[in-house]
């Protein structure tokens, strides 16, 4: 489906991370007329951050949460299960610095609230350059994290033969501190998880959403919510609201996971145990292990509706070129998941309006980052002090509208995808 125009998308596929029967809804449509103090649109990662930041700033508030799907079954369920403490971009390596030392404090309340039966116990992460020209973006990523105070090691290419099994990668920089996760199981904790005084509604999208003599009014399917403040936390689905879409684009993004594998292969593939790899360009692969013995692949974009078959095809591909071992096994399940691109990776953030308050563009990162991002703007909200995002992150580019978008899109991917090479 076309998703320029729609609150939500429509995924063709399920994903590989949950069972379908584990999608059944476990909060109430929002249906009638209702009031509240405050309106989050979006149950993801920024939005339970706001929710859980704004209860903990006014504890006697009525806060309420809109969510066009079940909790998991979008975009925060579908990713690949990277958290990343460390900020690979900011506005500065100061500001880097300062964004790594955050999304430490985010990772370790994370820890408290959602890993429990989320969390890969013991994982590596690291970015793994298959190209020359990967091999120069590691090098500048290394002058980042070394001038902004990351922890960081050099990888050789037998080292990462040593870990993946794998003798595709010239070279490697270690990570340290970030977690593999199932985001299904982590999202569907942090939902779990919230105070009491904040009512989640399920399968609820906001349709319309309009100013009024009392503040906001968001409109779902069977009913509608007024507040004083309204925030949106829905990324590049805003634009269907009438925000950010000269700022912000939908792109589909795929992943692909194999069976379960024999016992002796999949030791092969992880002879240190479960990894994960980050590719050194922006359209390269990203690889992983999971907890159950298989191997999932990420990669490709699409832009504002999901793939077909031959998304399957290209991604089973990049896998082979690494595990030519996994041909009789290729891929079991492959899906799609959206993330919202600025142009220059800044996110709208902060008051468009009076009483309207957003974080848009995630860039594809949006686990802690999305989680900062909502903590911040229910500070900024509520009059409490915040991170200066804006300062830390840059502003986003504008972007021309279409068909300019459309045709610019495909014109930069297919130089990019060139220029990948290897690393795809």
């Amino acid at each position: 489906m076309n998703t320029s125009s729609s609150p939500y998308p429509d995924y063709k596929r399920a994903c590989g991370w949950n069972e379908p029967s584990e999608l059944s809804p476990k909060h109430s449509r929002l249906t009638g007329y209702q009031t509240c103090d405050a309106i989050i649109v979006g149950a993801g990662y920024t939005g339970i951050g706001i929710a859980r930041q704004l209860a903990k700033l006014k504890p006697n508030s009525d806060i309420r949460v809109l969510e066009a799907e079940t909790i998991g079954a979008g975009s925060p369920g579908r990713n690949s299960g990277f958290v990343l403490e460390h900020a690979f971009t900011g506005a500065t390596p100061e500001a880097a610095g300062v964004l790594y030392h955050r999304y430490q404090s985010t990772q370790d309340v994370m820890r408290e609230i959602g890993y429990t039966g989320a969390v890969t116990a013991n994982s590596k992460i690291f970015k793994g350059a298959a190209t020359d020209r990967g091999m120069r973006n590691l090098s500048a990523l290394a002058t980042l994290l070394e001038k902004s105070g990351q922890p960081f090691e050099w990888m050789s290419a037998e080292r990462l033969r040593s870990i993946t099994g794998s003798s595709y990668y010239r070279a490697g920089l270690n990570l340290p501190g970030n977690s593999l996760v199932n985001p299904y199981a982590l999202i569907s904790n942090l939902a779990q998880s919230l105070p009491p005084i904040i009512k989640l509604y399920e399968q609820s999208p906001a349709v319309h959403l309009s100013r009024t003599s009392s503040g906001w009014l968001a409109t779902t399917p069977e009913g509608s919510i007024q507040a004083p403040k309204v925030f949106l936390a829905n990324n590049a689905f805003a634009a269907s609201l009438g925000f950010g879409n000269a700022y912000s684009v939908k792109i589909f993004t795929y992943a692909g996971i194999t069976p379960k594998l024999p016992a002796d292969l999949f030791a092969a593939l992880a002879p240190e145990g479960q990894w994960g790899l980050l590719p050194a360009h922006r359209l390269g692969s990203t690889l992983r292990t999971t907890d159950d013995g298989r191997l999932l692949i990420r990669g490709f974009y699409g832009y504002e509706r999901e793939g077909n078959d031959s998304t399957r095809r290209y991604l089973e591909q990049s896998l082979l070129n690494r595990f030519p071992e996994l041909s009789s096994y290729g891929l079991e399940e492959w899906w799609g998941g959206t993330t919202s691109l600025t142009a220059n990776g800044a996110p709208l953030w902060g008051q468009l309006k009076k009483g309207l308050f957003a974080s848009i563009g995630c860039n594809g990162v949006g686990i802690l980052k999305g989680t900062l991002l909502g903590q911040q703007l229910a500070n900024l909200a509520s009059g409490q002090p915040c991170l200066n995002v804006n300062e830390l992150m840059g502003v986003p580019s504008w972007m021309p509208p279409e068909p300019i978008r459309h045709i610019g899109f495909n014109l930069v991917s297919a130089v990019e995808r060139r220029l990948a090479g290897a690393e795809r």
